[in-house]
């Protein structure tokens, strides 16, 4: 069968010379071809937490992957981070929103009995932050300007990070070459 028009002269003509089969075919090869365009930057998306790498002066790679996290990079600007250091963090069920077996009796902070110690685990295991980003595509920096982060004095800081992707992995590392660490992330 054929795929036949009326042409303006109102003969009927067959589309392309292609069976109907084969045009509908090709037809749909070309929408699922466009549908499938991604017109997002490569680090646009959801990136998940492989390692926190320290680089020594002789190129030796250092690195911890008992870090849980995940970075999220908008289409439109907007950036969040979440990062979770695992080795130092222990159970701590002694606040007054907490029943002591993790179910919950409130929303909130609540009143707690920590002490300084589990305070300081507590902060200095977990970082979180989310703001814009702005992208240096010459000098390979993408730079995070934060809006709210867990350490309040932080807000309105730029953290500028080089940046690669190399496939479905993201490296990040401090813009300032003094600071000799890396983070790996892979694409979600």
């Amino acid at each position: 069968m054929y795929l036949h028009f009326k042409s303006p002269s109102g003969d009927l003509g067959v589309y392309w010379g292609m069976p109907m089969k084969r045009t509908l075919t090709f037809a749909m090869m070309l929408l699922l071809l466009l549908g499938c365009q991604n017109d997002n930057p490569p680090y646009v998306g959801t990136w998940e937490f492989i390692a926190d790498q320290v680089i020594d002066t002789e190129g030796n790679i250092e690195q911890d992957t008992a870090v849980s996290g995940i970075l999220i990079y908008t289409k439109d600007g907007y950036m969040s981070v979440q990062l979770l250091w695992n080795k130092v963090r222990q159970p701590i069920m002694s606040d007054s929103i907490m029943q002591y077996d993790g179910n919950s009796t409130g929303l909130g902070i609540g009143q707690n009995n920590w002490t300084s110690e589990q305070d300081n685990v507590l902060i200095d295991s977990y970082d979180g932050y989310f703001g814009k980003y702005f992208i240096d595509n010459g000098q390979g920096i993408i730079t995070h300007k934060i809006n709210g982060n867990m350490r309040p004095e932080k807000a309105l800081t730029e953290y500028r990070r080089k940046f690669l992707v190399k496939g479905d992995t993201l490296f990040l590392r401090s813009a300032d070459p003094k600071f000799k660490w890396q983070t790996v992330w892979v694409k979600k």
